[in-house]
């Protein structure tokens, strides 16, 4: 099971609690972001309880976490075909 994890960090202490997250075995993936979320991580686990209790145990400890909003993945499209860049060409 994955889950995207949405996190606010207190201002002071973000670089660090970033990197500690960062850290987790269960984090895949991890991005520091703009807007109303300071980091996003994609979490994998075996199950939904799995993805609770890290949350609740190895996120949430975490000095300068401030709020928490997990989004658990249900559906992953792989057949979306990406879209085509198209050679840019300079005027002549």
């Amino acid at each position: 099971m994955k889950a995207l994890v949405l996190i606010k960090f207190a201002s002071l202490e973000s670089k660090d609690a970033y990197h500690q997250l960062c850290r987790l075995k269960a984090v895949t993936e991890s991005y520091m972001v703009y807007g109303r979320y300071d980091a996003a991580l994609t979490l994998q686990g075996k199950d939904l309880e799995e993805i609770h209790d890290i949350i609740l145990s190895k996120i949430q400890p975490v000095p300068g976490v401030i709020e928490i909003l997990p989004c658990i993945v249900v559906e992953n499209d792989l057949s979306i075909p990406s879209p085509k860049l198209q050679p840019q060409h300079s005027p002549a």
